[in-house]
Formats: C-alpha cells, structure tokens, sequence
C-alpha cells in the first residue's frame, strides 16, 4: 500500500467477522499489495520536544527531563482526521513510563482493553505465529515482534465480547474466577499483568445517539486507572462511524490531547480502503479482511514507534 510515497507491504490474513462479535478465525497468509492514494490533507507534523533524560542503571531510575521549550504544534482535537497515522512519543509520555518502571511494570509487555474485535485472534495475535510476512523495508518490526513475544497471544481480562467504555469499567464485566469482588476488568488486568502499555480500543460498542459526553468522561476513567498502574495508555480511532457524527472519535482525540498520550488514527489508515475498510454485509461495524491487515499492521508500527522513544529513554533489559 501506498501512504504518502511509501509502499506497505502486508500479510493478508483471511479473516471471517461473524455476526454477534464472535472471534474470526485465520488461516493461511498471502501477501497482498494494496494501492492506496495519497490523502489531500498532508500528514501534519506533531509536535516536538528536546528532553535532556538523566536515568539510574538500576528498574527504579531517577529521570530528570527538562524539556526546552517549543510552541504547541499539536494538531487540535477537532482535526483528528489529520493526525498522523502513527504517533510520536511525547515528553509526557516518557515520563509516564518512567514511573511505570519505577513501580514495578512488566518490561516488554502490553495489555488490550476492548471488544471482540481486539481478541488475539484478530489483534496483533498474527505476530505470536509464523504466518506473518515482513518486507525487505520492515525486517526492523522484528526486533520488536522478538521484544514483546509473550504479549502478542495474551488473552487480557479486559478484551470482551460487546465490550464497552462503561462495561469496562463495571466489576460485573470482571471475571470472577481470578478478578476480586471489586475490580473491573481494567483493574484486574492491570493487576494481574502489570503491562508496560494498553491499548485503548473502543467505541465500536455504543448506541446511535448515545452521549458522546459520557462516552469521553468513561474514557477519561480508564485512563487514568491505565496510568494509576504505571501503564502508559494508547488510544485509537476507530474506521466505523456507528454514532453518526464521529463524536467518538473526537472525544478519544480530545483525551489523547488533554493528557498528552500516544493515539494511533487507524480511521485515517482505514479512510483508503473501500467503504473505508468496512464489511458492508456485517452492518458496517466490522472490517473487512484487508482491513483487519492494515490495522494488525499499523498497530505494529505504532508499537514499534513507541517503543524504540521508550527504550531510548531507558531499557529495563529482559
């Protein structure tokens, strides 16, 4: 595929979304080329900072980041679609992280909270397996597939069939053969896994003219019991449009901004594909096959991005 000059070449894995949010299933990978044109509006540059990072050799490093000051470059909220495809790492987040490491995270791990469409079998799980295929121009994932190999097949507590923001924060959602009493489903994944990262993947899950209000302040909730952890979150866009009005994708644009945390716009991946990535026969909610491709795909590159600025800053080791 092509974004912006650049050719994507991806594993295409046939993937059949059944109605009701059942796990797809996988099977053999081709490669599959897809020619995308560039978009009208350019990717905007994200902001910048130059951070002087001081750290101990030790897992409870001491930082001192002092970052000079620039002007606020970020794309508003409200430009959302014009944000880059794959994020870049903020000072905030840096600082995040550091104290995850300092509070005992897991090195080289991420959790997931979402629905259906964010089980292994769909999301990232193709990377735990030998039915993926890396071009010549991205040999450089490996390295991180090799990182974060125990996670890729992780089954997290918090990824459930019509998962929602709310339900997510519901201890009814919780399973109860390992959750305490009073946990939700975020709780008990951060607690029982301690990641480094989550992924934020929601708003699939929500009725047409719902509160996109209340849909921001659950999101709000989450992360901040993500950060509460030690986890530095990653939000996402979502390709559908379910609302109506793409009031979801703003509100989660407005939390990434707020709290100065990584989001990755598969809407803006998704927007090159036809009916924009969306299986037109499952009700426009579920991906298509070459779909689910580009978003396994960004989703590794975004977790690459992230990890090389991460690691950069300080590399807890194995």
């Amino acid at each position: 595929m092509f974004r912006n000059g650049i050719m994507w070449t991806v594993s295409f894995m046939c993937v059949l979304a059944l109605a009701g949010c059942s796990p797809a299933t996988m099977t053999n990978t081709q490669i599959a080329t897809i020619m995308l044109s560039p978009s009208s509006t350019p990717l905007p540059a994200s902001a910048t900072a130059t951070a002087t990072v001081t750290v101990t050799s030790s897992l409870t490093p001491t930082p001192t980041i002092t970052p000079t000051a620039t002007p606020d470059n970020h794309l508003k909220p409200r430009d959302w679609a014009a944000w880059p495809v794959v994020p870049q790492v903020s000072v905030r987040a840096k600082e995040v992280y550091l104290q995850g490491v300092k509070m005992g995270i897991t090195p080289r791990t991420f959790s997931v909270v979402g629905d259906c469409q964010s089980e292994p079998e769909v999301f990232l799980g193709i990377y735990s397996t030998d039915r993926y295929y890396l071009s010549s121009d991205y040999q450089y994932l490996q390295e991180t597939i090799n990182d974060f190999q125990s996670s890729f097949s992780h089954k997290s507590i918090s990824v459930r069939d019509g998962l929602s923001a709310p339900s997510a924060l519901s201890p009814l959602w919780a399973a109860p053969q390992v959750c305490r009493s009073d946990e939700n489903p975020v709780h008990c994944e951060l607690r029982l896994y301690k990641p480094m990262l989550v992924f934020i993947n929601l708003g699939t899950v929500w009725r047409e003219g719902a509160s996109a209000d209340n849909y921001e302040g659950y999101l709000r909730q989450i992360v901040d019991q993500v950060i509460a952890s030690g986890a530095l979150p990653i939000l996402s866009t979502k390709a559908d449009n379910v609302e109506g009005d793409h009031s979801l994708n703003l509100a989660t644009a407005r939390v990434a901004y707020d709290y100065d945390i990584p989001l990755w716009n598969f809407w803006a991946a998704a927007n090159y594909l036809p009916n924009h990535g969306l299986d037109s026969e499952s009700k426009d909610i579920y991906l298509t096959p070459d779909a689910w491709d580009v978003r396994n795909f960004v989703a590794l590159k975004t977790l690459d991005a992230i990890w090389r600025e991460l690691k950069a800053v300080y590399d807890p080791g194995n």
